[in-house]
């Protein structure tokens, strides 16, 4: 299957047969969402099946952004470099991301991240973002939690010293990104 990733738009995008097998997950996109992007709290992109033309087109996936800061004193030093005066290293956090169940497996994940990283590397070219935050601290269980930090390594991000379920990834770390 071919995905299609864009914007976020309630009427243009059937959220109601999401299930991620995480209720917060699933509660986010259904309650939450829809009024944090109006309220500009975090923008919302969706995957959809590229194939699919007819709306409102089915949820696949979705994760969200949102702007952040964190301490120059809770980073190592070679992800902040000659810190700004207000020593507060400016970023994006990736607060969700999650895949509905019948494609879970399929690479889906992995291709909102890579589309997560490129919006971030989009907003760099436009404000000062260095760094991408998430945190690993919903998942639930021990299992899954180890899972979630072997694919965010496999992907470049570090635990943040002293608070493992914070995972970091210094954005100058990727390759420029392509125009276009």
């Amino acid at each position: 299957m071919r995905y299609r990733i864009e914007a976020f738009d309630s009427g243009l995008h059937d959220t109601k047969d999401f299930r991620c097998g995480t209720d917060s997950q699933d509660n986010f996109l259904r309650r939450t969402a829809k009024r944090q992007q109006r309220d500009g709290y975090t923008r919302l992109y969706v995957a959809t099946d590229a194939a699919q033309v007819a709306e409102p087109r089915a949820c696949l996936g979705f994760y969200a952004i949102n702007a952040h800061a964190i301490g120059v004193a809770d980073v190592p030093g070679d992800a902040a470099p000659r810190p700004p005066r207000s020593n507060l290293i400016p970023g994006v956090f990736l607060s969700h991301l999650a895949v509905d169940g019948r494609q879970q497996g399929k690479g889906l994940g992995r291709i909102l991240l890579v589309d997560a990283m490129q919006q971030c590397q989009r907003a760099g070219q436009i404000l000062g973002v260095r760094l991408m935050l998430l945190d690993v601290a919903g998942a639930s269980g021990e299992a899954e939690r180890a899972r979630l930090h072997r694919f965010y390594a496999s992907m470049g991000f570090r635990p943040l010293p002293g608070r493992p379920e914070r995972l970091y990834l210094s954005l100058s770390a990727l390759p420029p990104p392509q125009s276009g």
